[in-house]
């Protein structure tokens, strides 16, 4: 399956924005669109572990994506975390038929791809069921049992069946050996989604960033991207810390999501309300998010 997409740059990994119902909060969605719109993002991921994808109804998932799509001028990437092929490809060609920019597809969350084997046969499944759709591996060990053997990614890659690997296992060794991938297969792309690794990722050569953190500030996360590339480690690592640091305001044990939406309410473009069992946090709005992000106020919720 060869195709022309590439994933570079800042990706954000867009939360859902939620009403008091828990249906699609429409107006939100807009405000949170233009916000990455004015801020350089360069494009958006739904339904990823942000996106609160495997927690959504059915209705909720697909209104999501049939506004993004009429809505941003961005690339669009819809994101599937199945627990097992069969359900997996089903999301797969409603989504291809939705129109999306590619597929970013996670190992099975329940019935765990134990073997190389049973990895490659995920994906090609899928790869089978939207041929034409750019696909994209999702790398989430926490979530999945593990991380995706390279051997089977190998294979994945030389087939012609994935693009690129979005890796959020915080593993800079796995990193290394994607970057190797990349290196044999220039189609491949490999971006980084954990906060911690960031600067020392970028410094490696990654391609891009797909962090949680860039629902809050996605100027700086652009930032620290251009800093990077630029060969300014010691800044780099700085801006990186100051990113913890925001994280670090919170209680150990919230949730991602919980503190990407307290402070998108701090504000003012999204509520706090997350899917159960996650637990939605007070609104806060950090010093260095309200002096850093650009363009906000303008589409503050009233």
């Amino acid at each position: 399956m060869k195709n022309n997409f590439t994933l570079k740059g800042s990706v954000v990994p867009l939360v859902t924005p939620l009403t008091a119902k828990y249906e699609l909060d429409a107006e939100a969605l807009s405000r949170l669109l233009e916000f990455h719109r004015m801020n350089g993002t360069a494009a958006v991921f739904l339904l990823g572990t942000c996106g609160e994808g495997a927690c959504l109804d059915d209705a909720v998932k697909l209104s999501l994506v049939k506004q993004v799509l009429k809505e941003t001028p961005l690339p669009v990437l819809a994101g599937i975390a199945e627990t097992g092929t069969g359900r997996a490809v089903n999301w797969a060609r409603i989504f291809r038929d939705t129109g999306v920019s590619a597929i970013v597809l996670m190992p099975p969350t329940f019935q765990f791809a134990l073997s190389p084997e049973e990895h490659y046969s995920h994906v090609c499944s899928v790869a089978d069921a939207v041929r034409g759709t750019p696909l994209i591996l999702y790398n989430m060990p926490k979530k999945c049992g593990g991380a995706i053997p390279i051997c089977a990614i190998e294979q994945i890659v030389k087939e012609g069946l994935i693009c690129a690997i979005k890796d959020s296992s915080g593993d800079i060794p796995y990193i290394e050996e994607l970057l190797r991938l990349r290196d044999r297969y220039r189609s491949f792309t490999v971006l980084n989604g954990e906060l911690r690794t960031a600067a020392q990722a970028l410094s490696l050569g990654v391609d891009g960033l797909v962090m949680s953190y860039t629902n809050v500030d996605p100027a700086s996360c652009c930032a620290l991207i251009t800093t990077a590339s630029d060969g300014k480690s010691e800044l780099a690592a700085e801006m990186q810390a100051e990113f913890v640091a925001t994280w670090n305001l919170f209680p150990p044990a919230a949730s991602p999501v919980a503190k990407v939406k307290s402070i998108l309410a701090g504000l003012g473009l999204c509520s706090t309300l997350c899917q159960a069992p996650t637990k939605a946090l007070p609104a806060l709005l950090p010093d260095n998010i309200k002096s850093l992000v650009k363009g906000v106020l303008t589409y503050a919720a009233p």
